[in-house]
C-alpha cells in the first residue's frame, strides 16, 4: 500500500502543479494578451476531475476523509470495530456498484465522443471513475482486514 500511496501522492501533486501553471496561463492569455486560451479552461476542468478521482482513494487510504463519530464515541471497543467493518462493507458495495460498474458504463457510453477544445477521446476523462472505485476498493478491503484482525484480538 505504501507504493500506491506514493504514486497517488506524486500524481496528485503533479496535477496540482500543472493546474497552477494552466491557471496562470489562462489569466495571462485572458487579461494580458486579450485572447483567452480555449484549451486551458477545458484542460483545467478535466484535470480537476482527475485530481478528485485520485484524491478520494488517497484521502480514504490515509484516513483523512470526513467522518462523524459523535454517535460511536460511546461504543465499546468491540462495538466500534464492528461498526467500522459494517462501514467498510457499505463502502465496498458503493465502489462496486457506483464507481466501478457505473464508471465502466459511462466510459463505454462515451466511446466515439471527443472533447470540444482539446479533441481528446471522452473515455479518457471518464475512466477516472472506475479507477477511483478500484483504488478505493483496495484501500477499503485493506482496512477491513485490519479491523477484522483487531476484532479477533479484542475477543
Amino acid at each position: 500500500m505504501k507504493t500506491v500511496n506514493k504514486i497517488l501522492g506524486y500524481a496528485i501533486a503533479a496535477l496540482v502543479g500543472i493546474m497552477v501553471l494552466g491557471c496562470c496561463w489562462q489569466v495571462i492569455t485572458r487579461f494580458i494578451l486579450n485572447s483567452p486560451s480555449k484549451y486551458s479552461e477545458e484542460f483545467l476542468r478535466y484535470a480537476l476531475i482527475w485530481m478528485t478521482m485520485l484524491g478520494v482513494p488517497y484521502a480514504y487510504g490515509q484516513e483523512r476523509h470526513i467522518s462523524i463519530n459523535i454517535i460511536t464515541k460511546g461504543f465499546t471497543q468491540k462495538g466500534s470495530i464492528f461498526t467500522k467493518i459494517v462501514i467498510e462493507i457499505i463502502v465496498i458495495l458503493l465502489c462496486l456498484t457506483v464507481f466501478i460498474a457505473g464508471g465502466i458504463m459511462v466510459t463505454v457510453n462515451s466511446m466515439g465522443q471527443i472533447s470540444p477544445a482539446l479533441q481528446m477521446p471522452m473515455p479518457l476523462y471518464y475512466v477516472g471513475l472506475p479507477i477511483c472505485g478500484f483504488l478505493t476498493l483496495i484501500y477499503s478491503a485493506n482496512r477491513m482486514i485490519g479491523f477484522i484482525k483487531k476484532l479477533k484480538e479484542v475477543e
